[in-house]
């Protein structure tokens, strides 16, 4: 039988300056709070943070609250897609019907908002944003308060200078069990919808950046495919900016003045600043910029004159996609020394993922010519030579783990 993976009904209640919404997912509180920003107790913005982790686990999402139809709708669209990606096995339980969406909602517009390249081309070309909205405890851990008050203040002068609002909420989600378990690459899409929906009862659409443009799409969590699906009938999710690959939306961005001082691309939180410049992230970024003569207009990162010993200092691109930048800005042009560093980088990498693959096919070759193991025989005692019954819970499968990946499993989305 498979087990649930319930979500109480979520409460509201002070915090400091502002409040706290919260809920009880599989009896360990989740929550999320504001000084600022009005958030409002909404199942959907819990069912959208846990759903994938519940697929994951292969266990049944069940929720105390009532769910909005259209948001059910969505996620009975949305699961067979993870499913094709990840593996995991879904099925939309009897009684949810499909519920066709209703006119475009007329209201004011959020953007999630990191300070990176993909924010801030959504927040320059997207039409009308209100509300730049952003997480402490996503990409920045809740422990992290120097960094996160560093972009905090850029979060709040880039608002300024639009003459926009900006806010900031607070949550634990990714330190919850549940949810910590799965890969943030698959869930952050879901975590991010949350924020749209405790915020329904002041934004009627949340604006989700695209990390990869269409030609080059893989799973992900946050994905042009699955990103609407997250949407109810009182707040609208977009996905945008996928026509545009990142490096292009750099390029197009970077006479900006807003962009030249507070671009934050550095997710490893490796020291204080908001960008390393170490990190190969904050190196790929470097690197469009250096091709396009625009990385001394960037002082948020160290100066070009260390650039080339910095991507020395890169170990190997770690995946095939990323690669494509590098490509590009030696095509575009780079100084020599720094053209240098990136064609030995390139070959490192391409040695790496010949390893992989050379040590993939080995194992391969190892299962395939290695016969299993026999089986022991089975030991028959002269008492089992009888039929018996049996009875009780001894001969039942030990419970799942709560954060245990199990594709075999079906998932369920039931209303309690």
């Amino acid at each position: 039988m498979t087990q649930s993976l319930l979500i109480g009904v979520p409460t509201i209640r002070p915090a400091g300056r502002g409040t706290r919404v919260s809920a009880l997912v599989g009896g360990i509180e989740a929550w999320f709070e504001s000084d600022e920003l009005p958030l409002q107790p909404s199942p959907e913005a819990f069912a959208s943070a846990f759903l994938i982790p519940a697929a994951a686990e292969g266990r049944q999402l069940e929720l105390e609250a009532p769910i909005c139809p259209v948001w059910r709708s969505g996620a009975a669209d949305l699961l067979p897609v993870i499913g094709g990606w990840w593996g995991y096995r879904s099925e939309v339980p009897d009684g949810v019907r499909r519920v066709a969406a209703g006119p475009a909602l007329d209201g004011k517009t959020a953007l999630c908002f990191s300070g990176g390249v993909d924010a801030f081309y959504s927040l320059l070309r997207y039409p009308g944003v209100d509300l730049l909205v952003a997480a402490h405890g996503f990409d920045i851990p809740r422990a992290e308060t120097r960094r996160m008050a560093a972009f905090e203040r850029s979060l709040r002068e880039v608002a300024q200078a639009l003459g926009i609002r900006a806010g900031v909420i607070r949550t634990n989600l990714r330190e919850h069990p549940h949810f910590a378990g799965v890969s943030w690459e698959r869930t952050h899409g879901g975590a991010l919808a949350a924020l749209g929906h405790l915020l329904s009862d002041s934004v009627s659409r949340l604006v989700i950046s695209s990390s990869a443009a269409r030609r080059d799409e893989h799973p992900w969590g946050s994905h042009w495919q699955t990103d609407p699906l997250w949407s109810s009938s009182r707040m609208a999710v977009e996905h945008f900016g996928e026509a545009v690959r990142r490096g292009d939306k750099l390029i197009e961005i970077a006479d900006h003045p807003l962009v030249q001082q507070h671009l934050r691309v550095c997710w490893e939180n490796a020291n204080a600043d908001v960008n390393c410049s170490r990190c190969e992230k904050c190196i790929r970024t470097e690197l469009i910029l250096a091709a396009c003569g625009k990385h001394d207009d960037f002082p948020v990162f160290q100066p070009g004159a260390t650039l080339a010993r910095r991507v020395d200092d890169i170990a190997k691109v770690p995946e095939t996609p990323l690669l494509i930048p590098y490509r590009a800005a030696l095509q575009s042009g780079l100084d020599p020394s720094v053209a240098r560093a990136v064609r030995a980088l390139l070959r490192r990498s391409r040695r790496a993922q010949m390893r992989r693959r050379v040590r993939g096919l080995v194992g391969v070759l190892r299962r395939s010519l290695i016969p299993p193991r026999a089986s022991a025989p089975a030991v028959t005692t002269a008492s089992a030579a009888a039929p018996t019954a049996v009875t009780g819970t001894a001969a039942s499968p030990a419970p799942a783990s709560p954060v245990t990946a199990t594709p075999s499993r079906s998932l369920n989305l039931v209303q309690s």
